[in-house]
């Protein structure tokens, strides 16, 4: 072992960030990763503790505990603790919060492998195709131990594959005193270690590289513990692991502070600050308890309805209400549609989906809709033929009413990802139809709540809205979203979708943006966007085409509301700390372009068109928690109330960032989001800022509750993630290419993605078929 020199750290400047002394952009972020490094040492020397990294960066550890934390199908839930030194106002903080992780159950292989292709397969005989799909597909690249049928040798590999014969059939050739035989796999362990296989009609596992695959019989290997579960956790694993995670706030607090106990160290008796050795020698010490801030409460806004309800406005209380006495503030009309149901007759008979369709109607009249067909066609199709079932059911909506469809509703036997994506890539780039689909399983109940819920994603597809921010209300007429309604404002949300687990290196990342259409920032323009592969970066944080998709929502708003935005907001999610810089020289500036370009090209010899532009990034996924000191501070669930605000303390130390919770807890602790605002030219105060962030939060058309993010990002989410049913021919959920490529490869894919996306259908271009 070498060890060199590499870089002087000058702490000093990390006391001058946190002072604000240093230039934009430069954190001491080499300072920080030293403290990192000081304080996760000693945690990842404690016995049973399990760490996982990204790259070289030690984010969580992990332990598993005595507690039934099994998630089917191989994976278990290991309870963790994330810590990480965090730059505040003048001071340094410890940011810890407790984490959840899938890892691979430990054990016997044969075990394991049971675990995954199911109890219902017998391993007495030959795998069929689809268990050692699965089995590869969650085995890959783990590491196994040999059990002791031997005393000598190397006796720990990676598993490369599952072999594609069984070991009866898998034969070598072997050299003995100058002879040579053909030799089955049984027939060489039985012969050489005198260990007789129980299970030569299961395959064997691949491992080494090159010419040098060696076959190891599966019965004879064991997995060891702390190995992360790669794969994409399926509904039923998902269920179980929210189950798992989610802790009552008070749960979660005493559960980090005993975890902080563990993996840090607790104070002595006497002492109001915690250490061990490594923080000792480093001259480092922590506080004992955590940190006290000064939050406020931010008032919620007046949700208004139709003019012709009963009760037309709302003050919503812990961020909830409901539709009673009240009707949508822009109800559609409705037809032409039909129902396209893929659940078997016999086991959902049509007279019971003729029930739900009329309870449907009635609800969808009550709400405020207009339902002119009340008695859509109805037809049972099949997952075989998919395009050609919706086809049929298109043409039947046309036929009965003579008019262009609006809807399908789709009724669905179970949540199967494939059938879902089929029929949406068909109904946006084909039919450019909306479809509802929906689980058979609610048909026999036809609840009046789950049809209004319906009834609320129906109308905002057709291009209606739900509700809206009174441009004045209350007892002093006060404006509910002054700096948009003052203005001509277009408000944008951007996001980014990555490929998830097991989903491979060649699939492309998806950029979504939406702009609002009117001053109620209740509809929303969408455009999207594949990311491509550069350089061997086929994950980049940074929107490539920017330019091109706030150009096309420029246009949209324009074509709905007669002018031009007069100042633009946009919420950008999917974006971390280390991508500010970039972000700020390629997309903020790109923004400008196309508001200059698109105006330029429509009026020469204008003035420059270049609106003020606000550009907010929004994270979601951070581990800083807020917990009420007092009962009374609490909502009903034990959380932090809605329209909570923190901006000091544990902000940065410069730049203009806040905490909002915005939503009421339903389960689990709430996490606030984090916004920072990157560049800011509308010249907003903190209050105006944060006031117009938590009043967007009562705008999400799915439901009449606040929600967690502003819903410009929930929308842009959504988006992105709808784009991955839109190819044609290529499959989101196989899992065969999750080996590393080259990155000429990876562009290579990343081309053939591109040309088999599917645009969205022009039809839908000005409604929000996405929710």
């Amino acid at each position: 072992m070498t060890i060199k020199w590499a870089a002087d750290i000058n702490m000093g400047r990390l006391v001058k960030f946190v002072k604000g002394e240093l230039p934009p952009g430069d954190n001491a972020q080499e300072a920080v990763n030293l403290l990192d490094i000081i304080l996760r040492h000693y945690a990842s020397t404690i016995p049973g503790c399990e760490p996982v990294t990204r790259g070289w960066y030690l984010q969580s550890l992990f332990s598993r505990t005595p507690q039934d934390r099994d998630l089917s199908g191989g994976a278990e839930a290991w309870n963790g603790l994330r810590l990480s030194m965090r730059p505040g106002v003048k001071s340094i903080f410890l940011n810890a919060d407790l984490a959840t992780s899938a890892f691979l159950t430990p054990g016997p292989a044969i075990t394991v492998l049971q675990n995954i292709v199911g109890r219902n397969v017998k391993l007495d005989r030959e795998l069929p195709a689809g268990a050692i799909e699965r089995a590869n597909s969650t085995l890959k690249n783990v590491r196994i131990h040999l059990t002791d049928f031997r005393q000598t040798g190397r006796k720990k590999y990676n598993i490369g594959r599952l072999s594609k014969e069984p070991a009866s059939r898998c034969s070598f050739e072997r050299t003995v005193d100058g002879t040579t035989t053909k030799v089955t796999i049984p027939q060489f362990f039985q012969e050489t270690y005198n260990k007789r296989l129980q299970y030569p009609n299961l395959p064997c596992f691949e491992v080494g590289g090159g010419s040098r695959k060696i076959l190891i019989p599966i019965e004879l290997c064991e997995i060891p513990a702390g190995q992360t579960y790669r794969k994409k956790l399926d509904d039923v694993q998902t269920a179980k692991m929210i189950r798992i995670a989610q802790q009552r706030p008070i749960d979660r607090l005493n559960r980090t502070s005993q975890g902080v106990n563990q993996l840090v160290g607790p104070a002595r008796e006497g002492q109001d600050f915690r250490e061990n050795d490594y923080l000792k020698a480093f001259n480092v010490k922590l506080a004992k308890d955590m940190l006290t801030v000064n939050a406020r409460i931010l008032p919620p806004p007046v949700v208004a309805y139709n003019p012709s309800s009963r009760a037309k406005e709302v003050i919503p209380r812990d961020g909830v209400w409901n539709m009673k006495d009240r009707k949508v503030a822009r109800g559609m009309a409705l037809h032409s549609w039909s129902v396209l149901i893929f659940a078997p007759e016999p086991m959902l008979p049509r007279s019971a989906v003729t029930t739900f369709v009329k309870k449907l109607v009635e609800v969808c009249k009550a709400t405020g809709m207009e339902i002119q067909q009340e008695e859509p066609t109805l037809r049972y199709g099949r997952d075989a033929n998919v395009e050609d079932n919706l086809n049929a059911s298109f043409r039947d909506a046309g036929e009965n009413c003579r008019k262009r469809p609006q809807m399908i509703l789709v009724i669905l036997p179970d949540t199967n990802p494939r059938r879902y994506a089929e029929i949406k890539r068909v109904s946006d780039t084909v039919l450019g139809v909306i479809t509802q689909c929906m689980q058979a399983k609610h048909v026999g109940k036809a609840a009046a709540q789950y049809c209004a819920n319906l009834c609320l994603k129906i109308n905002v597809k057709l291009g209606g809205f739900n509700a809206f921010l009174p441009a004045k209300a209350g007892p002093q007429g006060q404006p509910q979203l002054p700096f948009i309604s003052e203005a001509p404002t277009l408000v944008l949300g951007a996001d980014i979708v990555h490929p998830g687990p097991g989903e491979g290196n060649t699939r492309p990342s998806i950029a979504a943006m939406v702009g609002s259409l009117d001053a109620q920032c209740a509809r929303f323009a969408a455009t999207l966007r594949i990311q491509r592969a550069q350089g061997g970066r086929q994950r980049s944080d940074i929107i490539q085409d920017i330019y091109g998709m706030t150009t096309e929502l420029l246009r949209s708003f324009y074509k709905e509301a007669k002018t031009k935005p007069r100042r633009i907001v946009i919420y950008r999610d999917g974006a971390s700390e280390g991508q500010f810089r970039e972000i700020r020289l390629t997309e903020i500036a790109a923004m400008r372009r196309a508001c200059e370009d698109i105006d330029r090209n429509a009026a020469p010899g204008q003035p420059p068109y270049r609106p003020p532009i606000t550009f907010i990034v929004v994270t979601k996924r951070h581990g800083t928690r807020m917990f009420p000191k007092r009962k009374e501070d609490a909502d009903q669930s034990g959380n932090v109330m809605p329209g909570t605000i923190i901006d000091t303390n544990i902000v940065h130390p410069k730049e203009w960032d806040f905490y909002l919770n915005s939503h009421s807890g339903l389960q689990g602790t709430s996490r606030s989001a984090h916004y920072h605002v990157l560049h800011d030219d509308n010249k907003f105060t903190a209050d105006k800022l944060q006031e117009m962030t938590y009043r967007l939060c009562y705008l999400y058309a799915r439901c009449t509750r606040s929600v967690s993010v502003c819903p410009p990002i929930y929308y842009a989410d959504l988006v992105a993630a709808r784009a991955r049913a839109h190819f044609k021919g290529m499959e989101w959920g196989s899992e065969d290419d999750t080996t590393s490529v080259s990155s000429a490869a990876q562009e290579d894919a990343s081309k053939v993605w591109v040309e088999r996306f599917a645009t969205v259908h022009k039809d839908l271009a000005q409604v929000m078929y996405y929710m």
